[in-house]
């Protein structure tokens, strides 16, 4: 029932923030701010491990004083080079999703005209299945809602 039903309920959740629009405000701020500095301790956490991982490399290879000679480099260096390499993983990142969003929109688009279509007919045949004294009491009870609802959205 909870599959069947639920573009239903999703439609229920964007009407509830629209009308309770400082708490969804709160919420997604909140959330915004837990998604960044998550991204922030994965990127500390990746650009640890990168610049442990380098520094393994040069001093088991003893390249390290080569490097070091060569490019004159030093930790700052080290850290300039973690930053490309991160940069480079971010951009493969936006390449690959620049890549996948127009299939995934037509597929959402496709997706969310088949609940439209559904649900229009679904609506349809179960106002012709009603009686004209169910029709007047499914109005009338719409209509009280709506009025009740006013005081709190106001």
């Amino acid at each position: 029932m909870l599959r069947k039903n639920l573009d239903l309920i999703v439609v229920g959740f964007i009407v509830l923030a629209l009308v309770m629009y400082d708490v969804t405000l709160e919420l997604l701020g909140e959330l915004m701010h837990l998604m960044f500095e998550g991204l922030h301790v994965a990127f500390e956490y990746v650009e640890l491990g990168i610049e442990e991982t380098v520094e393994l490399v040069f001093h088991v290879l003893d390249v390290g004083e080569i490097i070091e000679y060569l490019f004159e480099s030093d930790r700052h260096g080290s850290q300039v080079v973690t930053f490309y390499i991160l940069m480079s993983i971010i951009g493969f990142g936006f390449y690959k999703l620049w890549k996948t969003l127009p299939r995934l929109h037509a597929f959402l688009k496709q997706r969310l005209l088949n609940i439209w279509v559904r649900r229009k007919t679904e609506l349809q045949l179960y106002w012709l299945s009603l009686t004209t004294r169910n029709k007047v009491a499914l109005a009338i009870t719409a209509v009280l809602v709506a009025y009740i609802a006013s005081f709190f959205v106001m």
